[in-house]
């Protein structure tokens, strides 16, 4: 597990992952994958609308690059850090990958909950989930970014593939926790 102080490092920048995908036109959503001392291997953020490409999302587009540069599929020995809670395609992946330790900047209570379903029972696989490492920040900015290409699409100035719709909440107004 990873000392508070390298959790936050992590969290931050995921946020700047966040941030640039917000800044090119994808959603703000952004993370990390490193070693298990905290090493980053690769950053990135989501690029749904730049690719085009529906399953973009920051954690997939992670874990190809990860086990690209790693030359492997397996993970376990990487964890995985994002702003925002991971929908359940990217809790399915980070599964597959092996990735066992996951560090959410907001406070994640329903993940565990998505992991029981995805995967069934995650404690059991050894996985441990650490939210709200920096919960108002990350929920301030996913609110704030999601604000921010809903009036890009209502201008018709955004980049959009698909529906246009997130998948980890009900709305662009406000994620299901009200966040």
């Amino acid at each position: 597990m990873l000392g508070r102080k390298r959790a936050e490092a992590l969290v931050r920048m995921a946020m700047e992952e966040a941030a640039a995908a917000l800044a090119r036109g994808d959603d703000p959503y952004g993370g990390v994958i490193a070693d298990r001392e905290g090493r980053v291997l690769v950053r990135d953020g989501n690029r749904e609308n730049t690719e085009r490409n529906p399953c973009a999302h920051a954690e997939m587009v992670l874990i190809r690059e990860a086990c690209a540069k790693l030359g492997r599929n397996d993970l376990s020995d990487c964890l995985l850090v994002c702003n925002y809670r991971p929908c359940p395609m990217c809790a399915a992946a980070m599964v597959q990958a092996g990735i066992r330790e996951i560090y959410i900047g907001s406070a994640a209570p329903d993940f565990p909950a998505l992991l029981m379903k995805t995967a069934g029972s995650y404690a059991e696989m050894g996985i441990t989930v650490t939210g709200g490492i920096l919960d108002e920040a990350c929920a301030a900015q996913v609110r704030a970014g999601r604000e921010q290409r809903a009036k890009e699409r209502e201008a018709g100035t955004g980049k959009e593939s698909g529906s246009g719709a997130p998948c980890r909440a009900g709305s662009l107004e406000a994620p299901a926790d009200g966040r």
